[in-house]
């Protein structure tokens, strides 16, 4: 005659079976997704100049443009955005001869930054930092009224991207509904590639020849920038 299971043995099995599929449920079940904070996109209308120091000592229009921004609502920090810069001819002086050239910077990474609230309602100041690989080409230099081609080639860039962190200037204001005013003082460091056709940037062969004269004129730590952002709108970024 078959005998059924004590009942503390029937309870320890069904205890058991019990745990084994809750692990199986547990296991099987998909991970918690983190929740994100909200964001707001808005665009603005940006324009403004930069002055580059050095030997150069010449200024240049920076835009019309649209600053594109994501701002994270909950704390006014900056998770994305970029002002693309269009290219600009730069004109100044080498030794006191005219010269010419046209100036491509392109976004590397994404803009960050914050909003942060002021002691006054409703009123902010903005820092942002963006980084920009600076190219320069089509250089020349006017000789008796003609036009002559300094021959740096089409790969004359910066090393390393160029880090502009940008400020609400000290008793002025930014709001994320009217905009407002920023500044900067900047680092240009040392270029490369600055040969026709990058032919003295042969590694090996004289490396970084060509780009001798630009790094005697460009590079420096007195640059500054200026710019009005305003006209808010709905992002796209």
């Amino acid at each position: 005659m078959r005998t059924s299971p004590p009942p503390r043995r029937r309870t320890w099995v069904a205890t058991v079976f019990a745990a084994l599929v809750a692990t199986a449920l547990l296991a099987g079940a998909p991970a918690a997704q983190a929740v994100e904070n909200p964001t707001l996109k808005v665009d603005y209308d940006a324009v403004g100049t930069t002055h580059i120091g050095s030997q150069v000592d010449s200024s240049m229009a920076i835009g019309p443009s649209v600053l594109k921004s994501v701002i994270d609502t909950t704390n006014g920090h900056l998770v994305g955005g970029s002002l693309a810069i269009p290219t600009q001819t730069m004109n100044f002086e080498i030794f006191g001869i005219p010269a010419r050239a046209k100036v491509t910077m392109t976004q590397v990474g994404a803009l960050s930054g914050a909003i942060l609230p002021t002691s006054q309602l409703g009123k902010a100041t903005l820092t942002s930092t963006v980084a920009y690989d600076i190219q320069l080409s089509h250089v020349e230099a006017k000789v008796f009224g003609i036009w002559w081609p300094l021959a740096v080639g089409s790969n004359c860039h910066t090393v390393d991207p160029v880090t502009i962190t940008a400020s609400t200037p000290e008793g002025e204001f930014f709001t994320v509904n009217g905009g407002g005013r920023v500044t900067s003082t900047y680092t240009i460091g040392s270029f490369t590639g600055c040969a026709a056709l990058n032919f003295f940037d042969i590694p090996g062969f004289f490396p970084w020849f060509g780009s001798i004269p630009i790094n005697a004129l460009v590079p420096g730590t007195d640059n500054t920038l200026e710019l009005q952002i305003a006209n808010p709108r709905a992002g796209t970024a």
